[in-house]
């Protein structure tokens, strides 16, 4: 599909994200690049985006909350960006990769006990997803009823459901987190935000968070589902055992590559108009959508021959520029963990269905799979391992869940999976 708009209209397309919602996506590795590192004539800011500024968005647009104007450092640039960018990466670095990896790998173990007797898993719902969330969470120091609403309200931001009672309901359980942490500090992130020498307002932090924990959690699931993927589908990957941390880092870049998280997110604005060449020009505020995968798949179809000859991590999945993930590393630490333990304690994991009959989540910024079901030969669970050092999850002082919930897609609700490990864990089992 990418090459068909290729042909049809060059590297830089003119797109309708949905009806009403106009703009450009950019499926050129080399002019992403430009344009990302370019910031005298490209931003961030979405209130540069002129059909928002001058009221030609509806309201309940569903691309909205993902694209409209916030105080984090997703959305800002020049010194305002900085000072947010410096807040999260201080607040992060502190975690520590032994403190993360000793995290991860407890969770992983823990929630692959869950299914590892059933012989069968969805391995995206029952573990790709609830992994990065309860990693990051914890690190955060969320509570369970926190984490639940917040984790669902964030994955149909990104498939576009619902997307203002979601993007609510996102918002209003970080102010709970934030709320209990001056209430109650902790050694979490949060709590580093808070205290950071940047003296963000409570809403400031609650941007930083959003922006930290959406993007960590779907689009990380997104990557260990896609490596899981792509283990299986490698004869040269599979068999005794996980392949060695190398082997499995260097199919987490192959995965990033071909097969990245996030597809066309995040946007940028010219602040004058930019010539694109046969006459065509794109005006300034329009939003321009960083097209990840189209430039790595079209970057790699043109330099095939070496790129066989070696590995490179030179890929757009993080993005580019100032703008950059500042969770790259946390986000593959999670992933290479996830994939190791997976195959470590399933011996003979594979597909349950030909890779052909997947059904698929397709937005404007993403696709994933509905579910990613599995079989292997039926495992015992590990042996009783010590608790997670960190902040305890305990029983949250907030309403009940507001958002309507919805029917799952898949035979096991990976919400439900979610309460269920977590009330195994308090009771220390």
């Amino acid at each position: 599909m990418y090459a068909e708009m290729r042909a049809a209209h060059g590297p830089v397309v003119p797109v309708e994200l949905e009806p009403g919602v106009h703009g450009w996506l950019v499926t050129d590795y080399t002019t992403l690049i430009s344009w990302s590192r370019d910031t005298t004539a490209f931003g961030h800011d979405a209130r540069l985006w002129k059909d928002f500024r001058e009221g030609r968005i509806d309201a309940d647009a569903s691309v909205l909350p993902m694209m409209a104007p916030r105080t984090n450092a997703l959305f800002t640039d020049g010194t305002e960006h900085q000072r947010y960018r410096r807040a999260i990466t201080d607040s992060l670095g502190a975690v520590g990769s032994e403190r993360l990896t000793k995290v991860t790998r407890s969770y992983a173990n823990g929630l692959i006990d869950e299914f590892c007797e059933r012989g069968r898993a969805d391995v995206l719902n029952e573990y790709a997803r609830m992994l990065p969330l309860l990693v990051i969470n914890e690190l955060f120091g969320f509570d369970r009823d926190q984490s639940m609403r917040f984790a669902a309200a964030m994955r149909n931001l990104w498939l576009g459901i619902d997307a203002e009672k979601s993007n609510a309901e996102a918002e209003r359980a970080l102010s709970e987190v934030v709320t209990a942490k001056h209430r109650e500090p902790g050694d979490d992130v949060t709590t580093r935000l808070i205290q950071h020498r940047a003296a963000l307002s409570d809403e400031e932090v609650i941007m930083q968070l959003l922006l930290l924990v959406a993007a960590a959690n779907e689009p990380t699931a997104n990557l260990v589902s896609a490596g899981v993927r792509a283990v299986l589908a490698d004869p040269n990957t599979t068999g005794g055992g996980a392949p060695s941390p190398t082997v499995l880092a260097d199919t987490v870049d192959r995965v990033l590559w071909q097969d990245p998280p996030i597809t066309n997110y995040p946007v940028i604005y010219p602040r004058t108009d930019v010539p694109i060449g046969g006459g065509r020009t794109i005006q300034a505020g329009s939003p321009i959508l960083l097209g990840f995968a189209a430039a790595n798949r079209f970057f790699l179809e043109e330099n095939a021959e070496q790129m066989a000859e070696s590995s490179n991590r030179a890929h757009v999945a993080w993005g580019a520029g100032a703008h950059r993930c500042p969770a790259r590393e946390e986000a593959t630490t999670i992933t290479i963990i996830a994939l190791r333990t997976l195959l470590d304690r399933l011996p003979g994991l594979h597909l349950a269905v030909p890779p052909q009959d997947l059904r698929w989540h397709l937005s404007a910024l993403s696709w994933i799979p509905v579910e990613l079901p599995v079989g292997f030969p039926p495992q015992p669970p590990a042996a009783p391992r010590p608790p997670v050092e960190g902040t305890p999850w305990t029983a949250s002082d907030s309403p009940p869940e507001t958002s309507a919930r919805r029917q799952t897609t898949s035979g096991t609700s990976p919400l439900s999976s979610l309460s269920n490990f977590l009330v195994r864990l308090a009771r220390g089992s």
